[in-house]
């Protein structure tokens, strides 16, 4: 966790903090005791709420909402619980993807959400309560990431970037938190532990979930990179790290099963590691120019046609850029011809430094996402499966705008980064977002044909890119990437065929 006190330091001044009985905690599935007489848990408010005034808050380490006390759990618990506020804890520092508190078996999820309760049996309010032995109860839901967008979280991600600032906030209307849970809650852990920020005081019951609510890729990068902390800087890792469980026990109401496939995300795990294996032993081939005049270009070192498809089987493949020019961008212009098979979401590139893993990345899908320095907006697209679409992303630093062109057809312009230079220095890459696991997440890799992807550090005009759409020949080709002559390394099993949009 970012801050001015070390986590290791808590105790120090916060004493509960060096406790015997904090959280949060690594769940070892392998030593909980499954306790077959806990209840499913009974809530009552947690529905659709219509014309309320529930406050939306960014108190500079997370987003919280503050929940109505007409929202209560009424049986599975000692006493009743009346609802508080829920709040958000995730990752996205550095290569660090995930970031919720507790984990499970070691592996950490993408994002964690807490909904913090009070025994209103024996307290009259949270205040009273929150450092009682008894006082609070706490629901705990991982997150995981998906390909599609959960629309029960559209308002809410969307919200975000109203309450942008440390001490923002604004009032939500309508709130269903129900919808925004699993469907499954009848699998959970229990045991007892603390607040996870000081002053830690060990008052919860926590219940943790273990079925993960589904974000989509765009939808967790929105919450790692659009709130501010008190000192401006975009809130991340805002998650303490596990506890010891010294002498506690953590119950189960179910049987969790441990067998090849289904203990740890064990078939994820393996998956990711023979892609690991796929990528250290494949050929890793390299394109250099080797002549092949390209009839639209007088420049005589240039591979014609050149087309890459990015296999469905083949998921770990990428195309590594070997850039001559800097990038060191103040303006830019991307464009490219794609034939995408169906997916929610594909990386088209991405470009990283060591200090944002977003420095330049576009996605394909229901939407077109670009972020710049790990800002993000998105452009409306209409996604047309196997069919051959010319792209054109244009951006300026000096008003931030940005517009996208599909066949020609320019959009609405949206804004981000003003002011803003892409430093050079940074590792470009075609179909996989440089991010994740050892550094290539392949959670939205690109599937299916990519040829045309030319870079430009200054904006393109309306009529240069309707030659590149037509294929007119003396269409130009980018200063920073120059498709065919700009070298590149291939990974993972990308193919190289010859069918061309403009052939």
């Amino acid at each position: 966790m970012e801050g001015s006190l070390d986590q290791v330091h808590w105790p120090n001044t916060y004493p509960d903090c060096g406790g015997r009985k904090q959280s949060p905690i690594d769940i070892k599935r392998r030593n909980v005791k499954f306790n077959p007489d806990m209840l499913q848990l009974e809530m009552t408010g947690y529905g659709e709420m219509k014309n309320g005034n529930f406050l939306m808050t960014n108190n500079g380490h997370s987003v919280q909402i503050d929940l109505p006390p007409s929202m209560v759990i009424e049986k599975g618990l000692p006493a009743h619980y009346t609802a508080v506020q829920m709040h958000l804890h995730w990752g996205g520092l550095d290569l660090e993807a995930s970031g919720s508190e507790h984990t499970v078996d070691g592996i950490r999820y993408m994002a964690e959400l807490h909904v913090v309760h009070y025994n209103s049996d024996k307290y009259k309010s949270f205040d009273e309560a929150k450092n009682k032995n008894d006082g609070l109860a706490v629901l705990a839901f991982f997150y995981e990431d998906g390909h599609f967008e959960n629309t029960y979280y559209s308002d809410f991600i969307s919200n975000l970037e109203k309450v942008k600032y440390a001490g923002q906030s604004m009032n939500i209307s309508t709130l269903n938190v129900r919808s925004m849970l699993p469907e499954n809650l009848a699998h959970f852990f229990r045991y007892e532990g603390s607040l996870t920020t000081p002053p830690c005081y060990e008052s919860i019951l926590w219940t943790v979930f273990e079925t993960p609510i589904t974000l989509s890729h765009n939808q967790i990068r929105k919450l790692e990179s659009t709130l501010m902390d008190l000192e401006n800087k975009t809130i991340r890792n805002d998650y303490r790290m596990a506890q010891p469980l010294n002498e506690r026990v953590v119950e189960s109401s179910f049987l969790p099963r441990l067998g090849k496939g289904t203990f740890c995300r064990q078939e994820e795990i393996e998956a990711k590691l023979l892609n690991i294996e796929d990528m250290i032993t494949s050929l890793g081939k390299h394109i250099n120019p080797i002549g092949g005049n390209r009839p639209t270009n007088k420049d005589s070192q240039v591979i014609f046609p050149l087309v890459l498809n990015f296999p469905a089987n083949k998921l770990m493949s990428f195309a590594l850029i070997n850039l001559g020019h800097p990038m060191n961008l103040h303006s830019f212009s991307v464009c490219m011809n794609l034939r995408m098979h169906p997916r929610s979401v594909h990386t088209v590139l991405s470009y990283s430094t060591t200090k944002h893993e977003n420095e330049l990345t576009i996605t394909m899908g229901h939407e077109v996402g670009l972020w710049i320095g790990n800002e993000y907006v998105s452009l409306p697209h209409e996604l047309r499966p196997r069919a051959w679409a010319h792209y054109c992303l244009t951006w300026a630093s000096h008003t931030g705008g940005a517009e996208l062109y599909v066949n020609s057809v320019v959009g609405k312009e949206q804004y981000l980064r003003a002011d803003y230079t892409i430093p050079p220095g940074g590792k470009l890459i075609l179909g996989k977002d440089k991010d994740g696991f050892l550094g290539i997440s392949d959670s939205d890799a690109f599937v299916g044909y990519m040829t045309d992807v030319n870079i430009w550090d200054y904006v393109l005009g309306p009529e240069e890119i309707q030659k590149m759409m037509n294929c007119e020949k003396n269409s130009g080709k980018g200063n920073v990437l120059n498709w065919g002559v700009t070298s590149m390394s291939l990974y993972g099993g990308v193919q190289l065929e010859t069918e061309h949009k403009c052939s």
